[in-house]
């Protein structure tokens, strides 16, 4: 009852997960893992000297519980894949978990990368990446006048389009993430999917923008992603710098409005400036940026794709794996 007033209450969340495992009753390992990350961002429970006395036995047996509990709820999710795979198969994501549990540091190639998320490692790491990956593009921009006219038809109608970052309930957050040149900025979409959710009204809307991009290899993991949508970025309007979640999966641009000016998308030291009808496709974990400094609306198809190089038994171990840690995570009050 405390939890559902106050779902931040990380003492009641630790006493919960204590009830919970003297029951012997599921949810224990998450009640604790909640309870000792609430604390943690509010700068408790970090050593000794961070911990109330009383509560020191108690955080430090949650603590290993978590640790243990999650390597084996985590690892459990990989079983039939290893079952049908084999174990070598696997290797690479074995030690993405690894990272991701914390039990061995992520040995970055790149120090410029660093995913705010889920790390895959031994990857070949580059910021854009070769056409010839990506053997679906030409059949994409085949159909860039036909993408293009149901964009246009659709922001000329109503429009539907809504802030890429969400409607902010203050107006604090914007400036970290868009600055304006020319009065207010403005990121807008068209969502197709949105977490991996598609959205059918918007989908009815574009059907020939929809069968062009269900032929792409759309990274698709239950409740994350993909995310896949028209991006219109308004004159005068910059994207502030900032990093995706994971290499895993890579982002992908088709151009279909590309005024004349000064716009381009940075990441990490590389320029590409967009050209109409042309894809490419980034590793946003790397930190970017994108600006319009033009005097016109530019417009892009946005799509999240498989990174090339994950084997398709690794993208299916990395789709469960993500799916079951996002369970875990909202059980947990995350």
């Amino acid at each position: 009852e405390a939890l559902r007033i106050e779902p931040g209450l990380y003492i009641a969340r630790l006493r919960l997960g204590e009830a919970l495992q003297a029951r012997g009753a599921d949810g224990a390992i998450a009640a604790f893992f909640g309870a000792i990350m609430a604390a943690q961002e509010r700068g408790q429970w970090l050593s000794d000297a961070t911990t109330a006395p009383p509560l020191r036995p108690l955080v430090k047996h949650a603590m290993r519980v978590v640790a243990g509990g999650r390597r084996m709820l985590f690892s459990a999710l990989l079983a039939p894949l290893r079952e049908c795979a084999g174990g070598a198969a696997l290797a690479r994501v074995e030690k993405c978990l690894a990272i991701y549990l914390q039990e061995v540091a992520p040995a970055y190639p790149d120090p410029a990368q660093k995913p705010k998320f889920l790390y895959f490692p031994d990857l070949p790491t580059t910021r854009f990446f070769g056409r010839e990956l990506f053997p679906w593009y030409d059949a994409l921009e085949a159909q860039t006048d036909a993408i293009r006219a149901e964009m246009l038809h659709v922001v000329s109608e109503d429009g539907g389009l809504e802030p890429f970052l969400g409607h902010f309930a203050g107006t604090l957050a914007l400036p970290d993430h868009l600055r304006g040149a020319r009065g207010a900025p403005a990121w807008n979409t068209l969502f197709f999917h949105r977490h991996g959710v598609r959205n059918h009204a918007n989908a009815a809307r574009c059907p020939a923008t929809i069968a062009a991009l269900e032929a792409t290899p759309l990274c698709r993991v239950r409740d994350h992603s993909p995310e896949v949508c028209f991006s219109v970025l308004t004159p005068g309007s910059h994207i502030l710098p900032h990093r995706g979640v994971t290499n895993t999966r890579v982002v992908t641009h088709l151009p279909l409005v590309v005024p004349e000016g000064d716009l381009a998308l940075h990441v990490s030291g590389e320029t590409m400036r967009w050209q109409e009808g042309r894809c490419f496709t980034f590793d946003d974990t790397f930190e970017h940026e994108a600006w319009n400094r033009s005097d016109e609306t530019r417009v892009v198809v946005l799509l999240d794709v498989w990174n090339p190089y994950l084997t398709e038994v690794e993208r299916e171990a990395v789709a469960a794996l993500t799916a079951g840690i996002g369970d875990f995570n909202r059980e947990a009050g995350l």
